[in-house]
């Protein structure tokens, strides 16, 4: 399933950034390996104490932390036994601002 990211309120305070994340790109879209690449970042936003819903962290996350998750994920995926044959790209944004871009498998 990819998500499509919402864009942040114009009135919104700097401080209250609503980051949102997910696939952004999915080609040759193979369920396994999509469950993969969010289970890993869903993990990983956990273990960092992140609060979120399927498509969005809550007002105020820190950027770090979410940039800190993000490597986390990268390194488990990277390090786990899936080989992708299609190609994604995951990205975190706040508004039309991407912050974080990750590509993975290599498009045929």
């Amino acid at each position: 399933m990819l998500y499509l990211l919402s864009s942040c309120e114009k009135d919104q305070d700097d401080n209250e950034f609503r980051y949102t994340f997910g696939l952004t790109s999915a080609i040759n879209r193979n369920r396994s390996e999509i469950e993969a690449i969010e289970l890993a970042y869903s993990d990983a936003f956990k273990q960092e104490g992140l609060i979120f819903d399927s498509q969005a962290f809550a007002f105020g996350s820190s950027k770090q932390t979410i940039l800190k998750a993000c490597e986390e994920a990268e390194n488990a995926i990277q390090t786990s036994s899936v080989k992708f044959e299609g190609r994604y790209v995951y990205e975190v944004k706040n508004g039309q601002m991407s912050i974080y871009h990750k590509v993975y498998g290599v498009r045929k």
